[in-house]
């Protein structure tokens, strides 16, 4: 028995059309501020299209399916060393690679930018944005299955895709004037130079899922494309969202066996991110033309803890628990050079 992927013949072109328009205000003589939209469409994409499996219900798989059996066209050549027993052989899975599926990509911006003056430049975004889509990416899926839950109704995975909803993020970099107060204080504060990244955005959404085939369809090996069911309870009430109990489990349920579940694709977000990244460096003058820079980086300088991806297995245990973290800890690193 084989599987095999396949590729639509005549597959339309896939393509990506922009759109876009800001209002940009000068205020005062160094800082910018910029209102904006930005927007994107994919039309033809490549999507993952099981065609070969079964209707769901018990019962062996194999004889359910569409096309038990496949056969070579007649007529077909084969090398002179390969013996041929039967043209005609077993298959199971067959992997559809079509140009279908869409997406959609929204965003209002808002850029504040001061260029270098007085010792300060920066750069600051705030983004609030929505990214949906007719298809999961079965390249590089993120977390959900490659494939789609029911195959018979490609409509029904319609939902968000690698949706960040708000993101902020700011770059400064200061370099403050010596205290010119005496010999002494202009000494120890010239030549020092502060740099901030600081980061925060939501967290991306991912979608409550069941481990195996319960459906009894048929599916890629390695994917579990069959969603849990609503139970009606909250998914995030009191004791929720923190790593032992993201979400409410008892939101979930695994559906009972054969039919698919009704969670809908990505309808869950997982955390959020927050990094604060600081530097702080000082030059000497040891000669006419050399310079010594001893510079400290301080990476997650808050020390926060982003949590991983939450357990979307509804029948697995440590379902809705965090066990791994995004980020690492706060790391400390000092380093020193000289330029001549």
């Amino acid at each position: 028995m084989v599987s095999f992927t396949a590729l639509e013949l005549h597959a339309p072109a896939q393509y990506i059309q922009q759109w876009s328009a800001s209002l940009e205000k000068q205020l005062g003589s160094a800082t910018t501020l910029e209102i904006g939209y930005l927007g994107a469409g994919g039309f033809h994409l490549q999507r993952s299209h099981l065609i070969n499996n079964a209707q769901p219900g018990p019962g062996l798989i194999q004889p359910r399916r569409p096309h038990p059996k496949i056969s070579f066209m007649d007529n077909t050549t084969f090398p002179p060393d390969v013996t041929v027993v039967s043209t005609t052989f077993p298959v199971s899975t067959i992997n559809l690679l079509e140009n279908s599926s869409q997406s959609r990509y929204d965003a209002g911006y808002v850029n504040a930018r001061r260029r270098y003056s007085n010792g300060l430049s920066f750069l600051a975004n705030y983004t609030f944005a929505k990214a949906l889509e007719n298809a999961p990416d079965f390249r590089s899926p993120m977390f959900e299955a490659a494939t789609p839950q029911n195959n018979d109704d490609l409509n029904a995975e319609k939902g968000l895709g690698c949706d960040i909803r708000y993101r902020f993020a700011l770059s400064a970099v200061y370099s403050p004037k010596a205290w010119g107060r005496n010999s002494f204080t202009r000494a120890v504060t010239r030549d020092w130079t502060g740099s901030v990244v600081y980061q925060a955005q939501t967290g991306f959404p991912l979608t409550i899922s069941v481990f195996g085939d319960t459906a009894n369809a048929g599916t890629v090996v390695s994917e579990n494309p069959i969603r849990a069911n609503l139970t009606g309870k909250r998914v995030f009430g009191p004791g929720t969202k923190n790593s032992t109990t993201w979400f409410n489990p008892a939101a979930f349920a695994t559906p009972p066996a054969y039919p698919y579940g009704n969670v809908g694709r990505n309808s869950v977000y997982g955390p959020g991110l927050q990094t604060m990244d600081l530097a702080i460096d000082r030059e000497f003058a040891v000669a006419e033309k050399a310079r010594f820079e001893v510079r400290g980086e301080f990476f997650n300088a808050l020390n926060h803890t982003n949590l991983g991806t939450p357990n979307r297995f509804v029948n697995t245990a440590n379902f809705g628990s965090i066990t791994e973290v995004a980020t690492p800890g706060r790391e400390v690193q000092v380093s020193a050079r000289l330029s001549f």
